[in-house]
């Protein structure tokens, strides 16, 4: 698949040079009259592709972090006495996979009884939200939704400014009619606004405002003014609603170029060349880090933000996309292998396990790591469960029956494996990942229950 996507983008790499040049030997003459507007407009294009660049790079930041919360939610969801018992092995364990998590909290009865970790947020500890109407709105929304609601950001008692994922919990899930509580994951807003190179954007004035049903909401980045006739905009999609990007080009960066005078016939050439070679460099370094963006370093497979992706392709409701299903692996007894036999031995295992998942499935599939020890893969063309089934059988017959001899010992890999179907069983991205990731939870739990046994 990657192949396919650079076989792609050399070609039109190089149809694009061509382009270039015979515009070029067509224009040189006009270099000079020309020069200030076409200036203008590489600069315009530029600023765009980096204001598109940072607007996804926000979107996927947003999204793994949530998406990783979720599993939390899972388990509170499944058992509130064993969450509770267990939080800090459970919450320590979801913090270092994320990214920009800062606290992690349950609220029964919307009352914030457990915050990891507990140092520097200790002023959440007994929070009643329901003394705190502006998140007390956030909270409900979720109740109403039965599902994530994304809140902020908002003031912290515990000081600074928040982006909450905020999870309902139901004591009789499914059927969702006994409100227990809240799961609310707070990421740090200043420094997801920071990695996704929001704030280090040059030449733009750029704000964020929230959206309700399509209609405006609140400016809380950036002046209300940009959004009078602004000269770029994107839309933000979280779990829950969407955000608009707004931007306009800085007038003051643009005049200066358009006071420059007017350039020779010589430079205008040196110009054309110096241009198509910068062109270069920056494709050269744009695949460098694009392939680095959707590719996991330890094992080289996709990695989350190519599945996204891959997933709002194929989810598009405005083409005619066949049905898929999404498979949610995990590893059995990963952090055994870890602490007893070492993080060199759990790298071969992942890689050991990578490769046994790309033999067990088509080329037309995709495996990918999401993280941690937990994998997916996009079965084209698979409509019921009985094929997903019959997939997953051979799946785990392949990966559990080849052995890892590591420095004298024998691992063997074991697999929990759930999975989810588009469109027969879900209807949105959202539910995809959760259905699946569930399924996985209940043959986790029935492999633990088995080896309990025995």
């Amino acid at each position: 698949m990657f192949k396919g996507l650079q076989q792609k983008a050399n070609l039109m790499f190089a149809l694009s040079s061509m382009l270039y040049f015979v515009l070029a030997a067509l224009s040189i003459q006009l270099v000079s009259q020309f020069f200030v507007g076409n200036e203008v407009q590489k600069v315009e294009a530029e600023l765009g592709r980096n204001l598109a660049i940072t607007r996804a790079n926000l979107e996927a930041i947003i999204f793994q972090d949530t998406y990783l919360a979720d599993s939390l939610a899972t388990v509170v969801t499944l058992d509130q006495d064993l969450a509770s018992s267990h939080w800090k092995t459970i919450a320590q364990k979801l913090l270092n996979k994320a990214q920009f998590v800062r606290s992690i909290g349950i609220a029964p009865n919307n009352i914030i009884s457990k915050v990891y970790p507990l140092e520097g947020n200790e002023g959440a500890i007994g929070l009643d939200f329901r003394t705190q109407p502006k998140q007390l709105i956030g909270v409900n929304k979720a109740r109403e939704l039965m599902d994530v609601y994304i809140d902020g950001p908002v003031n912290l008692v515990q000081g600074g400014l928040g982006l909450i994922a905020r999870y309902p919990i139901f004591s009789d899930a499914p059927k969702n009619q006994h409100y227990w509580g809240t799961v609310s994951v707070v990421m740090d807003y200043n420094k997801m606004l920071k990695g996704s190179g929001l704030e280090g954007l040059s030449g733009l004035d750029v704000a964020l405002r929230k959206q309700h049903n399509g209609q405006a909401g609140e400016v809380f980045y950036g002046s209300a003014a940009v959004f009078t006739k602004p000269d770029l905009e994107h839309i933000i999609r979280l779990p829950s609603g969407t955000w608009l990007l707004a931007a306009k080009f800085d007038t003051a960066e643009l005049n200066h170029i358009q006071n420059t005078r007017q350039l020779s016939l010589v430079l205008g050439l040196v110009v054309t060349i110096a241009v198509y070679l910068l062109l270069v460099l920056h494709f050269l370094n744009y695949k460098q880090i694009h392939k680095a963006s959707l590719v996991d370093e330890l094992t080289q497979l996709p990695n989350r933000r190519f599945v996204m992706n891959q997933l709002h392709e194929l989810t598009n409701k405005n083409q005619n996309k066949p049905g898929f299903a999404l498979l949610n692996i995990d590893l059995n007894g990963f952090k055994k292998v870890n602490d007893q036999i070492g993080h060199n031995a759990g790298d071969e295992l992942l890689k050991h396990v990578s490769n046994q998942l790309l033999a067990s499935v088509r080329q037309s599939d995709t495996v990918a790591r999401f993280g941690g020890d937990e994998f997916v893969v996009l079965l084209k063309d698979v409509h019921n469960s009985e094929s997903a089934k019959h997939i997953i059988g051979k799946i785990k017959q392949q990966v559990e029956s080849q052995v890892l001899n590591w420095q004298g010992q024998s691992i063997v890999a074991s697999l929990s494996i759930g999975f989810a179907l588009y469109p027969e069983q879900v209807d949105s991205i959202e539910q995809l990942l959760s259905y699946a990731d569930k399924n996985m939870y209940q043959q986790k739990i029935q492999h633990k229950a088995q080896q309990a046994t025995h």
